[in-house]
């Protein structure tokens, strides 16, 4: 899958440093990442051109301005597993110094790896770097999960469902009762135990009815 990011940054080709004055797009790049006190486009941009489009893609980024810093971002991966979006970070200057160089990877062959990236003389374009500067190539880690989704259990039927057990009980428990007090009273007696009765069970019913509902829309 590739990166969101790196999307973003191909829509971005061609930026460059003014001449005169600041381009406001690559100062922007800085702002993104929270360095609004760079004002300018001659500060080193490459590791804010690519903190602002993993921003605007909605990833992690360093937040800095040190290349390098995204030796650590990620997830490392060889070279011969770089997918286009990966991040390619290499040494610049001094190899075992802090001077580097970031951007997106797009290919490599025996010697050089192709970057998209920022600050590139003074633009963005994609551009080939030796292998052998070459410190890391990173993948986004996985920031996002899939939802843990609870499954209900099997519902059976509805015969198996508590609330139906207990919704029958009921209602037989309240006909039994009902049965068994009106043959020792008189006529009126009789008659309010079963109107009484038959309350109940109305009221069970509308209870099972409204479970056997509930039960169809695969609740328990």
């Amino acid at each position: 899958m590739t990166n969101p990011a790196y999307e973003l940054a191909k829509q971005d080709l061609g930026t460059w440093e003014w001449k005169e004055g600041h381009n406001p797009k690559v100062v922007k790049y800085f702002h993104d990442i929270g360095h609004e006190w760079v004002q300018d486009d001659e500060t080193a941009w490459c590791a804010a051109f690519v903190g602002a489009m993993l921003k605007r893609g909605g990833m992690s980024q360093t937040g800095k301005l040190n290349a390098r810093s995204y030796t650590t971002w990620g997830e490392e991966v060889s070279l011969d597993e770089a997918q286009h979006g990966d991040i390619v970070v290499f040494t610049r200057g001094d190899p075992d110094g802090w001077q580097g160089h970031v951007g997106f990877y797009e290919k490599h062959n025996g010697t050089d790896v192709w970057v998209l990236g920022g600050n590139q003389g003074n633009q963005v374009n994609v551009k080939p770097y030796p292998r052998s500067r070459l410190l890391s190539v990173r993948r986004a880690a996985e920031t996002i999960k899939p939802s843990a989704v609870v499954l209900p259990k099997d519902r059976g039927s509805p015969a198996t469902s508590k609330t139906m057990k207990a919704s029958v009980a009921t209602a037989a428990g309240g006909v039994g009762t009902a049965v068994g007090a009106v043959s020792g009273l008189d006529q009126y007696a009789q008659y309010i135990v079963l109107v009484f009765a038959g309350i109940v069970v109305l009221g069970t019913l509308f209870i099972m009815r409204e479970r056997l509902k509930a039960w169809a829309e695969g609740w328990r």
